[in-house]
């Protein structure tokens, strides 16, 4: 499975409405969601991407410049996410993370070594729902409640872990005890 189909599928799990489109050589995906919409360009190895995302942006870009117009507020959360399957040396991947830093007409992700399902996943975080809620463990208030309050007087701490009227409680802590 190449990392365009990969990538669509991911973006319509997430809800998000995906057309794959051609422009010249160009072939790319277009996604758009409630408030997000934007394109997706796959490469080969990171050398690919280096070279050709911004003559490849520009020309989808230019493509969809009527429709980004129609999408008023939309437009400001337009992303363009360059992928590489080929995993990046170290030059290639300070690179990669320069272009995700030049906001100059779309944010952009730009990640290699995307050659699979979790590496899609890792490179559409920011556009995708959270996954999983956080899962504690229980805990057992009245000892954290101890554990957490050995400078008050035990007399005290008991009182409020067992359920004490506040009254009493305030009298004891009047008292000083």
């Amino acid at each position: 499975m190449n990392v365009l189909q990969i990538v669509s599928q991911q973006l319509k799990e997430a809800n998000y409405s995906v057309a794959a489109l051609e422009e010249s050589s160009v072939t790319y995906l277009a996604f758009e969601g409630d408030t997000v919409l934007g394109f997706v360009l796959a490469f080969p190895d990171s050398r690919g991407l280096i070279e050709n995302w911004r003559p490849h942006s520009q020309q989808v870009l230019k493509a969809a410049q009527f429709g980004l117009r129609r999408a008023e507020a939309k437009s400001w959360n337009a992303y363009l996410i360059l992928l590489a399957a080929e995993p990046a040396d170290y030059g290639a991947s300070v690179t990669l993370s320069a272009i995700e830093e030049d906001l100059t007409g779309t944010r952009k992700i730009a990640r290699a070594g995307i050659d699979s399902e979790e590496g899609a996943r890792g490179a559409l975080l920011p556009l995708l729902a959270i996954q999983n809620a956080p899962q504690l463990d229980a805990v057992d208030m009245a000892s954290e409640i101890r554990l957490r309050t050995t400078e008050l007087p035990t007399d005290l701490v008991e009182a409020f872990v067992g359920g004490a009227p506040d009254a009493a409680i305030l009298q004891m802590l009047e008292t000083g005890q």
